[in-house]
């Protein structure tokens, strides 16, 4: 059991000195996003049923936008250029 316990610690300090993932730069991440918003736009003009790839890049485009430090509200604005939904008058003045 002990011996169990103490590879199980070894393993544990291996992985906290040599993480699985690096963190990505500031220009890795808007790059990133700028990638999601162009492959939305992709997915908005195609043909067929791609809901799920949307929802996926939506989430994806969020989630980056978060954690670049953008407001929602430019998050959500830029989604919308890149798609093809209509912009109303006053739809972003909130």
């Amino acid at each position: 059991m002990t011996e169990k316990l103490s590879e199980d610690i070894i393993k544990m300090v291996e992985r906290y000195n040599r993480p699985p993932n690096k963190l990505r730069s500031l220009q890795e991440i808007n790059a990133r996003y700028n990638l999601s918003l162009e492959t939305y736009k992709k997915l908005c003009f195609s043909s067929g049923d791609v809901r799920d790839q949307k929802i996926a890049t939506h989430a994806e485009i969020k989630i980056l936008g978060w954690v670049l430090g953008k407001p929602d509200k430019d998050v959500i604005k830029d989604i919308t250029d890149h798609s093809n939904r209509p912009i109303y008058p006053g739809q972003f003045l909130k």
